[in-house]
């Protein structure tokens, strides 16, 4: 999304935006679509909106993974992760599969009662289960499970079956790819799927991004990398920056913006690897977040939790909390109280529980909108810490005997350097700012060179110091270069201003 009448897509320093990589995470969707949306409607009544299509170019991607969203939405659903192929076997495994049993279009629980069960009817609420205490005994106990047929039941022991389809595409990145035996999910080989391959070919041969989103659910949570390793690692200078953007995010959306590595590991001792936010920033030099979209607990009044320990562990009356709050606000089917059901190999269960795709995964539908809304502002604001290139001065003035001196003055006039990051100088991964001269018939170069790097230029993101006592404020944003030319009057010569990462700029200017 650009205005091209303002110059092509690739010659603007740009943003990324992707949505849905995960099946069931369709909320990044609707914000995607909502951020084209306020840029198409905005533009030429919102200051904003016009800049940001007018100066730079936004590629979004609302649906990463199509196929795996279209299970997840169908009228019977199916869940997966992320594809739709089966990995890594193409066999099923033994044991309970996952899957709308009784074909009312949901997907819920099952409970089977068993003296040894984990678990038992809530002290608090009745559609409640709690988790029977370690030392409890002579109650009446429960297993849980979720909804689902039995491949090859026995009929005496149960095991959930890891599913069929087990590719995590956001494990599927080159970033420290690990094979299966080391982490699972992430594909035969770096890019083996063809929605990865297709967005890492794509961005590859767009050097123009420095910011990339990725939308996930859930945690009301902005992500920065690493995931697997700590900040003090980090080229600080970086880090820096990285926590200065996630500031202004936390500011716009009301998430907080943590460290994956620091604060969401899903083992403390674990960590994951291949994954997109990890890939563009660490091989490209983009700064990149996962926002992990709406949070049923946070929503619920549950504040500062821990967002993988509460898992774990948690006092029983946040579930209750979070019940009476999707009473009053999900639609009718979120909770569903436990019903009998004659199970074809089990007997006699009960189905009920949650119906996570519209109370955990995402908002239910009267909340979807709020939740998307308060991401927009955010989305925007990248845009505007984007490198951007100007031409300050391009001056020709007449030296006597057909000599002519050319001079160009040249500035950054964003945020972001025209490397992005330090990681992307380090990298080598954009170019320096270069100029080209384009001369007409007749009109050679005495001194100088056609082709000239200028060198990469500052923004004002290196320049974060809030103290007035010590101030260094260098004007390392800008660059000037010269020529001596030989010519005549009415000549025309072309200036181009080359950068991978702030834009392109071409202007002509007559000689005197």
């Amino acid at each position: 999304m650009t205005n091209r009448n303002t110059g092509s897509d690739t010659e603007k320093p740009a943003v990324w935006i992707d949505a849905n990589i995960h099946a069931t995470e369709v909320t990044g969707t609707n914000v995607a679509l909502n951020l084209a949306q306020t840029l198409l409607e905005g533009y030429g009544s919102d200051v904003q909106a016009t800049r940001l299509l007018d100066q730079s170019v936004y590629y979004i991607v609302p649906r990463l993974n199509p196929d795996g969203a279209a299970l997840a939405l169908a009228e019977r659903p199916r869940f997966v992760r992320s594809g739709v192929r089966p990995y890594p076997w193409q066999d099923k495994a033994e044991g309970l599969h996952e899957e709308d049993i009784d074909g009312d279009g949901r997907i819920l629980q099952m409970r089977i009662q068993d003296p040894n069960g984990d678990w038992k009817v809530s002290e608090l609420d009745p559609r409640l289960m709690q988790k029977r205490k370690p030392h409890e005994q002579g109650g009446v106990y429960y297993r849980l499970y979720p909804e689902g047929h039995l491949l090859d039941f026995d009929g005496f022991t149960i095991k959930v079956a890891p599913k069929p389809e087990g590719l995590d595409f956001n494990r599927n990145f080159p970033f420290e790819w690990r094979v299966e035996g080391e982490q699972h999910g992430a594909g035969p080989y770096p890019a083996s799927e063809p929605e990865i391959r297709a967005v890492v070919d794509f961005i590859a041969h767009h050097p123009n991004i420095n910011i990339a989103i990725t939308y996930h659910t859930f945690s009301r949570v902005i992500l920065r990398c690493y995931s697997t390793k700590p900040d003090d690692e980090m080229e600080t200078a970086d880090l820096w920056v990285y926590k200065k953007i996630g500031e202004i995010g936390a500011q716009l959306t009301g998430y907080r913006c943590v460290s994956t590595y620091h604060d969401f590991k899903y083992h403390p001792k674990e960590v994951t690897t291949g994954a997109f936010d990890d890939w563009i920033y660490d091989h490209l030099g983009a700064f990149a977040f996962t926002i992990e979209l709406w949070d049923l607990p946070d929503a619920a009044g549950i504040k500062e939790r821990k967002f993988i320990d509460w898992f774990r562990d948690h006092p029983h009356e946040d579930d209750l909390a979070i019940l009476k709050f999707v009473d009053q606000h999900g639609g009718a089917d979120a909770y569903v109280p436990w019903y009998p059901f004659d199970h074809p190999q089990l007997g006699k269960v009960e189905l009920g529980g949650w119906n996570r795709m519209y109370t955990w995964s995402n908002p239910p539908e009267d909340l979807l909108q709020a939740e998307v809304e308060r991401n927009i502002p955010f989305a925007l604001a990248l845009g505007d810490l984007l490198p951007h290139l100007a031409i300050n001065e391009l001056q020709a003035q007449s030296l006597g005997d057909g000599k002519y001196h050319l001079e160009l003055r040249v500035e950054n006039t964003g945020f972001l350097p025209t490397y992005t990051s330090v990681q992307g100088k380090n990298r080598k991964a954009p170019r320096p700012v270069r100029v080209e001269l384009e001369l007409s018939e007749g009109v050679t170069i005495l001194d100088g060179r056609r082709k000239f790097e200028l060198g990469h230029l500052e923004g004002r993101s290196n320049k974060l110091d809030v103290a007035t006592i010590w101030v260094d404020d260098d004007t390392d944003n800008r660059a000037r270069t010269e020529w001596t030319l030989r010519g005549y009057p009415g000549a025309v010569v072309a200036v181009h201003v080359l950068s991978d990462r702030a834009g392109s700029l071409h202007k002509q200017i007559e000689l005197p």
